[in-house]
């Protein structure tokens, strides 16, 4: 997630040059060829009427305007899931530490217990992570999962999924040896059926895919005005003006397009997407603190890109 720009103005100009400069070149191009075709040999007949591109240029509004508001509304779906999957994990913390009444002589084991749980909600936290951008589980799942567990994992599908299901067994066998009451244990399920479905949540904005004949259209669209708008031009500006003003205008909406195609697809670890990485790291700190765990991770330092950019992961 994209937490600023440079003020600097000048690294604003220059980084969004840098990452679109063939579009910019292509676009000043065209501008460039209609200039000398329609004024130095005065080809005129390549000249469009400015009514009719205006016309295609409002449907290219419209239809740029719905795809970028359905993009936001999945990106801010999205951070709303991780945001409750925040207060979820520290809600299924508390309830670790706090719900759980040894018996006299296994205060060792549900200590262990404890641990267990929580580490396995963490390693959760980072299977669902690999999971959403397509990464391998075994490496980020071996600090947090028993080797029991990972040889469960290994086998599975859905690594969350059997992660949580692994969680609601440990949580039955807490229950059966006395430890939580009925009402307490149905709160527990409670909690796991969140993650469940906070999970689904996340696994149907990954896996629905934007309606095609939107990004088709649009594409189709946006091309045809591109090119034909310097020609359009032409007939109106008879001076050298015409090349900025066209690649100002085809610019803007090709940022447009470009904003909602980034923005559709929130789980893909790019600077403007939803900063996972950052959030479970957070969880981690405070499920750990809970379990008054001495060795604790540093939380996620903002990386700094190109031009000024800084973002977090």
């Amino acid at each position: 997630m994209i937490v600023k720009f440079s003020s600097n103005p000048i690294l604003q100009f220059f980084g969004i040059a840098f990452w679109n400069i063939w579009l910019l070149f292509f676009y000043a191009l065209f501008a460039c060829i209609a200039f000398v075709l329609c004024h130095f040999y005065e080809y005129h007949f390549f000249e469009l009427p400015p009514i009719p591109v205006s016309i295609l240029g409002g449907a290219l509004a419209i239809f740029l305007g719905f795809k970028n508001s359905s993009a936001y509304d999945r990106w801010w779906e999205a951070r709303k899931i991780w945001g409750a999957i925040v207060n979820d994990s520290r809600s299924l913390g508390m309830e670790i530490n706090t719900y759980c009444i040894p018996k006299p002589g296994e205060e060792e084991e549900l200590d262990q217990w404890k641990k267990r749980t929580t580490f396995r909600h963490i390693g959760w936290l980072y299977a669902l992570r690999s999971l959403l951008r397509k990464e391998a589980h075994c490496e980020v799942l071996k600090d947090w999962v028993s080797k029991e567990d990972g040889e469960v994992l290994s086998r599975a599908k859905n690594v969350p999924a059997q992660i949580i299901l692994i969680q609601a067994k440990d949580v039955s066998y807490a229950f059966e040896k006395g430890w939580i009451e009925q009402f307490r244990f149905n709160a527990f399920m409670v909690t796991l059926k969140k993650m469940y479905d906070n999970q689904g949540k996340c696994e149907r904005i990954k896996n629905t895919v934007f309606p095609f004949y939107y990004n088709y259209f649009t594409n189709l669209f946006l091309w045809l005005f591109t090119v034909s708008l310097p020609f359009a031009l032409a007939s109106e500006i008879h001076t050298w003006v015409m090349i900025p003003v066209s690649v100002a205008i085809s610019f803007a909406f090709a940022m447009l397009n470009k904003s909602g195609q980034i923005t559709e697809n929130p789980f893909e670890g790019r600077a403007a997407d939803t900063p996972i990485t950052t959030i479970v790291r957070g969880i981690e700190i405070d499920l750990l603190q809970m379990l008054e765990e001495s060795d604790l991770p540093d939380p996620e330092e903002e990386i700094k890109g190109r031009f000024g950019v800084i973002y977090k992961k």
